[in-house]
């Protein structure tokens, strides 16, 4: 089997947001500290030299002491490498909890809309707008400001963007919601909202020669997209199921009669860990028939034929999340890449160079 780089731990479905994009089901489920040692250490022969290890929720910091000791079995236990990332909403960001994410290095993510938090929950900018300020104080290189931008808030991305960068923050990511339809109208806005943020995100590489946006420095060359899944990734959830990654929770993790839980599914830690001689290869080959050119449009147009197939990547969960059906992609996807590439692909040159990291 191929070495396991990257584990997930979803510590619970427990979130003190509701945000309304979010494709996650609030709950009561919480992993313990024995559920979490038992699938590390029933790994730890199968992990690579270098282990990616995500702290997700939920909202992670509600288990913040699960998070202290988990931390603490990587390093004292393990001899492999271990580099943390945690995504978190903010809210309940201390300074104690930031000089111990520097002490461990973590990749911070932190989740926040900027012009657009209003419509997400207008309650929560007060306190996220300090965690911010935290951050940027006391650990300005180890996080990443993630926003969300949906049809109705797109007309604030380039701003919120803007924004953000002159408040200091050096490393930012959009996203859209792809779960919902965007109309022809809505594309029109995003198209000239990109090619606005573009045209910012130059001009601030012409004056500090770092490129903000990570969403620019995605120019990894052709290739056909696979999903990496249950071959190089696992991810425990907080009903102690394990999944290829916990997206597929998110799809499928509440419909056990349905046959794709049963297809994705590794089962609970008990029985991942009894049946993985034989178990384990046989949900990993379902997920490895997870390739761009074996998935769909709507329309029943084979992915394959496109002309834009080596350019183009869709994870099959989103696009499951609107579809109902794993790897069928709805229009309105196709039109949202279609639009990111031909706007970023215009300043490729300007505010890339090859080997660069983005900054």
């Amino acid at each position: 089997m191929q070495k396991i780089s990257s584990l997930t731990l979803v510590l619970s479905d427990q979130c003190n947001f509701s945000c309304p994009y979010c494709p996650q089901r609030r709950g009561e489920k919480t992993l313990t500290a024995g559920d979490v040692t038992t699938f590390m250490d029933f790994l730890q022969p199968r992990l690579s030299e270098e282990v990616w290890l995500g702290f997700y929720g939920g909202e992670p910091l509600l288990s913040w002491p699960l998070i202290q000791g988990t931390v603490d079995h990587a390093c004292r236990s393990f001899r492999k490498r271990f580099r943390f990332t945690l995504t978190t909403n903010g809210s309940l960001l201390k300074k104690e909890y930031i000089l111990f994410f520097k002490k461990h290095r973590f990749d911070l993510a932190l989740s926040y809309d900027g012009l657009a938090q209003k419509y997400r929950d207008a309650g929560s900018i007060t306190m996220v707008e300090a965690a911010l300020k935290k951050l940027l104080r006391y650990y300005p290189e180890g996080y990443a400001i993630h926003s969300v931008f949906t049809p109705k808030t797109v007309p604030l991305l380039a701003a919120s963007m803007a924004e953000l960068l002159c408040q200091g923050h050096a490393r930012l990511q959009y996203a859209v919601d792809a779960c919902v339809p965007w109309k022809k109208a809505d594309l029109a806005i995003l198209a000239k909202q990109l090619e606005r943020l573009t045209t910012i995100c130059v001009r601030h590489r012409e004056k500090t020669g770092k490129t903000p946006l990570k969403n620019l420095n995605d120019t990894a060359g052709k290739g056909i997209f696979a999903c990496s899944a249950g071959r190089d990734r696992l991810a425990l959830l907080p009903d102690r199921t394990v999944w290829g990654c916990y997206l597929f929770y998110d799809l499928l993790g509440h419909s056990r009669q349905s046959p794709d839980y049963t297809k994705y599914c590794y089962g609970e830690l008990e029985g991942f860990m009894a049946g993985f001689k034989g178990g384990f290869p046989a949900v990993t080959a379902n997920y490895a028939d997870l390739r761009q050119d074996y998935f769909f449009s709507e329309k029943k147009k084979l992915c394959g034929l496109c002309a834009d197939l080596e350019r183009c990547a869709v994870c099959p969960v989103v696009a499951a999340l609107a579809t109902g059906t794993l790897a069928v992609i709805p229009a309105w996807t196709c039109q949202l890449k279609k639009i990111a590439r031909r706007v970023h692909g215009k300043p490729a040159a300007a505010v890339s160079s090859p080997g660069r990291q983005w900054a």
